[in-house]
């Protein structure tokens, strides 16, 4: 049904840790000591993966018909079929899902923007395409950092007022195209250019340290400054958090649980806040006291995080299971 032999391991293992710290993010028990330590790489490592794996179509055709198999119509699925599990799942009254269902359209990042991270690669992988068919690879690395250096001053000097829904975030997540694209052109120079000698150099020396430097990085990234410091500790820490946490994904072994999270991410960035809903409502009703009194502590605090993300994980084996089975289409993938 899914053949995980024949998929890329360590890649795998890489979405694997990304997605259990992504299925914390939305936890109450989350602590910002944590969300310190994973969120400079936990999405740049999915773009950075997506671009590793990304393989060059003959026409762009091809290429926006794979997308759209493997992206937008899983968005599209997907992200409605979320808002109407919410109906049952969300325990609130006198929600306006029309105005959802339309939000959702639309696509503004905070703005009822169902699934964003999957939308947003579908529109970064439109340029992506035809930036890639710039021949010279210094030219078009040029033009990926070019690209980004664009969205992130539109984000940081363009007005957060002038729209309607009081952000400066575009529709369809076009501002963080540049971000996006740069990421995933990390990652497919990596494969072609750099791999090779990260392996040769990947060592329990090498680990360790670029281990620290990571700690490092995030510690001064918290220190305020111009906003160019600011934006060049932030860049420095999120690309030391890629290459430590590439680094372990290259050495650590895999089981068929890790391989199967890793494959089915998509099913993760759908469903995980229905099931982490149900989970909550039950520790309310169940055991309020004692839960409100670890979620104060950090350290308590902490270790549920874990334990949820990973209990998380292991429910939502059932859908994704089930969607690999029945109804592969919902994710791009054939019978």
């Amino acid at each position: 049904m899914l053949d995980l032999n024949k998929r890329i391991s360590w890649v795998d293992i890489g979405k694997y840790i990304c997605i259990i710290f992504i299925l914390m993010i939305h936890l109450d028990s989350n602590t910002k000591v944590l969300e310190a330590l994973y969120s400079p790489f936990c999405l740049n490592l999915f773009l950075f993966l997506a671009g590793y794996v990304y393989k060059h179509p003959s026409s762009f055709e091809i290429h926006i018909k794979k997308k759209i198999k493997g992206l937008f119509i899983p968005w599209l699925v997907l992200s409605n079929l979320n808002i109407l599990m919410s109906v049952i799942f969300s325990f609130t009254r006198n929600r306006d899902y029309k105005t959802e269902f339309i939000m959702n359209l639309i696509q503004i990042r905070e703005k009822g923007d169902g699934i964003w991270f999957v939308a947003a690669l579908f529109v970064a992988f439109i340029p992506f395409y035809l930036i890639n068919k710039i021949q010279d690879s210094k030219k078009r690395l040029f033009v990926f950092v070019g690209i980004a250096i664009l969205c992130e001053a539109y984000i940081l000097f363009f007005p957060q007022d002038v729209f309607p829904w009081g952000n400066n975030y575009l529709p369809w997540h076009i501002e963080y195209i540049g971000h996006a694209m740069f990421w995933m052109a990390m990652g497919y120079y990596f494969k072609n250019e750099w791999e090779k000698e990260f392996d040769q150099h990947n060592n329990v020396r090498f680990r360790i340290i670029s281990g620290l430097v990571y700690l490092l990085t995030i510690y001064f990234s918290y220190y305020s400054g111009t906003w160019i410091t600011n934006l060049l500790f932030n860049y420095a820490s999120r690309f030391a958090g890629v290459i430590f946490i590439i680094s372990l994904c290259k050495v650590m072994k895999t089981n068929r649980y890790i391989s199967y999270v890793g494959a089915n991410t998509l099913v993760y960035f759908a469903f995980h806040g229905k099931v982490y809903t149900v989970i909550q409502k039950v520790l309310e009703s169940k055991c309020a006291y004692y839960y409100n009194l670890c979620l104060s502590d950090i350290l308590l605090s902490s270790v549920i995080a874990i334990m949820m993300a990973l209990l998380m994980s292991i429910i939502l084996i059932i859908p994704a299971y089930i969607i690999n089975r029945w109804f592969p289409w919902m994710i791009g993938r054939a019978k």
